[in-house]
């Protein structure tokens, strides 16, 4: 029997995965797998572990991993396949695969364009907060939402929290520059962490004292919705076997 694990970040904020685990359910009822949980990697429960002990006392024999992260960064990198080893050494009996992360796939355009109008549909600019990952290079699936996103705005900057550039306040002042006059700002986050709860927030705040020419709206980050559905359904189903995707 096949079953999905979700696993993604966890939070000290206690609903802080209440969308992936809302979305785990929303892929049950779909009927692509008789068996499908959330587990977190840090702070929240049920933990990876405890997803997968749970999955294995259900009668899984399969277990497909789809990591609920936007990108190819740090967790993905290195967390994930971590308790992934751990967990194949605990069940040798059960098979074990890994999806790819959310990556630009289409329907993230489509939120994130869904986000923005919902918080002001006469924005003519759009600031795409993102985190920021050592891993400069797998930025670039977010790179591609940002430029899709162009085709609704005339003007669209990227801007990272931390560790790469540009940061929020130079995205911010260079849509400024531009001659941007309403700002609809979108944390491109899945979470409710601190990250989405204060500190963008505040650096949408900020953005609107030192620019007070701009009317800058921040919006809600990506959250819980059934767009995502079709992400984790095309993530997992690329990672089954070859044989049992052309079935």
């Amino acid at each position: 029997m096949k079953a999905a694990i979700l696993v993604g970040h966890g939070s000290l904020r206690k609903a802080s995965g209440a969308a992936m685990i809302r979305l785990a359910a929303l892929l049950r009822q779909a009927g692509d797998f008789p068996v499908a949980t959330a587990g977190f990697l840090n702070f929240s429960r049920p933990t990876f572990s405890d997803a997968a002990s749970r999955c294995v006392r259900k009668g899984a024999t399969e277990i497909f991993v789809q990591p609920y992260f936007l990108i190819s960064g740090y967790y993905v990198k290195t967390g994930v396949p971590k308790l992934l080893a751990e967990a194949q050494a605990a069940f040798p009996a059960v098979r074990f695969h890994l999806a790819e992360a959310f990556d630009d796939h289409p329907a993230l355009v489509t939120l994130s364009h869904k986000r923005a109008q919902g918080a002001d549909p006469e924005a003519d600019a759009l600031l795409l907060m993102a985190h920021g990952t050592p891993f400069e290079a797998a930025n670039g699936p977010i790179l591609r939402v940002a430029a899709a996103l162009r085709a609704h705005y005339a003007h669209v900057q990227l801007g990272f929290m931390e560790c790469n550039a540009p940061t929020i306040a130079e995205a911010a002042s260079s849509l400024a520059r531009a001659g941007a006059r309403r700002v609809v700002a979108v944390p491109y986050f899945l979470q409710l962490g601190e990250h989405v709860a204060a500190d963008l927030p505040e650096a949408v705040q900020r953005a609107q004292r030192e620019h007070p020419q701009v009317r800058f709206t921040l919006a809600e980050y990506l959250a819980y919705d059934p767009l995502l559905l079709a992400v984790v359904r095309d993530r997992l189903r690329a990672s089954q076997p070859a044989p049992e995707r052309a079935a």
